[in-house]
């Protein structure tokens, strides 16, 4: 599980099918204080209806999340767990 915050969403013209209806957004990875990792944003599937600049913790459990869009082909790795309140 990796802290996070949302930079932006994650758009997609052609997707593999098994991400249909799920959205997408763009998560930085960040330390307890809130310093933004240097590593680049990865996309991430959202389950809670996360906002743009919100803290969160996000799975990189590709088995799980493989298992939320119901298809064990697909290439989701990472999914949003859990909003953090500030």
């Amino acid at each position: 599980m990796l802290l996070c915050r949302v930079v932006g969403n994650a758009v997609a013209t052609h997707s593999h099918p098994s991400l249909k209806g799920f959205k997408m957004l763009l998560c930085q990875k960040e330390d307890a204080d809130g310093t933004a990792s240097d590593e680049p944003p990865f996309v991430a599937i959202d389950l809670f209806g996360a906002g743009l600049h919100q803290r969160v913790f996000v799975s990189t459990d590709g088995i799980a999340a493989r298992g939320i869009v119901h298809d064990e082909h697909s290439p989701v790795r990472n999914f949003i767990q859990g909003a953090i309140d500030d």
